[in-house]
C-alpha cells in the first residue's frame, strides 16, 4: 500500500491552524510539569511550564511559529531542571515525552500547511500519530526503567550505550515505516 499522501482518492485542501492533538499535548506537558513541581513545593518554580505552555499553545491556536522555538526548549529545560528537585522522577520524564510529542505534532501541522492539497489527510494523521505513539511509550517505559535501575556503566559505556540507542531507534523506526508501508 502506498503512502496516505500519494493513494488515489479524494483530494481535499489541507487545513491550517493549531489541531486540537497539539494543543493538547502542550497543555499536558505543561499541566505535568507545573503539577509535578506544585506537588513538590516548588510553586514559583511551577509558573514557568504554566506561562510557557500558556505561550505555546496560544501560538498554536493563533499559527505563531515563533511560540515554539522559545517554548519548547523552555519546557525541556524546566524538565531538565525539575529533576534536581523534589519532584518524582517521572514526572519530568513525561512532562519532556509529551514535549516532545507536542514537538513531533506541530511539526506534522506546520508541514501540512505548506502543502496545497493532500489525498487522505485523515490516514496521514492517523499514520503519524500511530508512530508518535509508539514511540513516545517506548521512550517513557526506557526512562521509567532507568529511573529504577541504577548501573555503573563510566563514559565509555555510555557512549556506546547511547551509540547503541541511536543505532536501535533508528532501526525501529525503519521498521515501523515498513509496517506500516505494508499495512
Amino acid at each position: 500500500m502506498a503512502s496516505p499522501v500519494l493513494q488515489q482518492g479524494t483530494i481535499h485542501p489541507v487545513r491550517s491552524g493549531g489541531s486540537l492533538a497539539v494543543v493538547s499535548a502542550i497543555i499536558l506537558a505543561a499541566v505535568l510539569l507545573a503539577g509535578g513541581l506544585i506537588a513538590a513545593g516548588e510553586t514559583f518554580f511551577a509558573l514557568a511550564p504554566a506561562a510557557l505552555g500558556g505561550v505555546w499553545a496560544t501560538g498554536a491556536i493563533l499559527q505563531r511559529d515563533w511560540t515554539r522555538t522559545i517554548a519548547m526548549p523552555g519546557l525541556i529545560v524546566v524538565a531538565a531542571g525539575a529533576t534536581f528537585t523534589q519532584v518524582a522522577p517521572l514526572v519530568p520524564l513525561a512532562g519532556l515525552v509529551m514535549t516532545l510529542v507536542a514537538w513531533r505534532l506541530a511539526d506534522l501541522d506546520r508541514r501540512l500547511a505548506l502543502t496545497n492539497v493532500i489525498a487522505d489527510e485523515r490516514s496521514l494523521r492517523h499514520v503519524h500519530s500511530t508512530r508518535l505513539l509508539i514511540v513516545a511509550g517506548v521512550a517513557f517505559a526506557l526512562g521509567s526503567l532507568a529511573t529504577v535501575v541504577r548501573v555503573e556503566i563510566g563514559s565509555m559505556g555510555a557512549l556506546i550505550a547511547g551509540a547503541l540507542a541511536v543505532v536501535g531507534l533508528s532501526r525501529l523506526v525503519v521498521l515501523l515505516r515498513r509496517i506500516m508501508r505494508d499495512a
